[in-house]
Formats: structure tokens, sequence, C-alpha cells
């Protein structure tokens, strides 16, 4: 019985670390994807509750890691 309990407890710290590693990195734009379109790559960012979007014409190839709030 005391393992089980162990193992429960472990499993729930496991998961609370893992959802609030994934709120912080959404807090600061870290998860992100990109799109190409022409000579056009977009680059959306989903902080919290948001989704932001970054376009940039020609002069990048990548979409920076952390978007700048302005």
């Amino acid at each position: 019985m005391e393992r089980a309990l162990a193992v429960a407890f472990l499993g729930l710290i496991v998961i609370a670390v893992s959802v609030i590693f994934f709120l912080h990195a959404n807090s600061m734009g870290l998860l992100y994807w990109r799109s190409f379109r022409g000579d056009e790559m977009t680059c959306s960012y989903f902080s919290g509750l948001a989704l932001h979007e970054v376009t940039y014409h020609r002069s990048r190839m990548e979409c920076p890691w952390v978007r700048k709030s302005w």
C-alpha cells in the first residue's frame, strides 16, 4: 500500500512539474510554429491564452525563440 501511494505521489509531482513548465513556456512565447507564403514567413506564438503572429519578409529564415513583446 505504501509503495502504491509513493508511486501515485511521484506521478502527481511529475504531472505538476510538466504543467508548470508548459504554462511558463507559453507565457514566454516559446511554443511556436511557422508557415511560409512566397517571400514571407509567419511565426505564430502561443502565449498564455492568446495567439500572436509575426511576419518577416525575406530577412530571416528562422523564427526567434522568444517573442518580443512591445
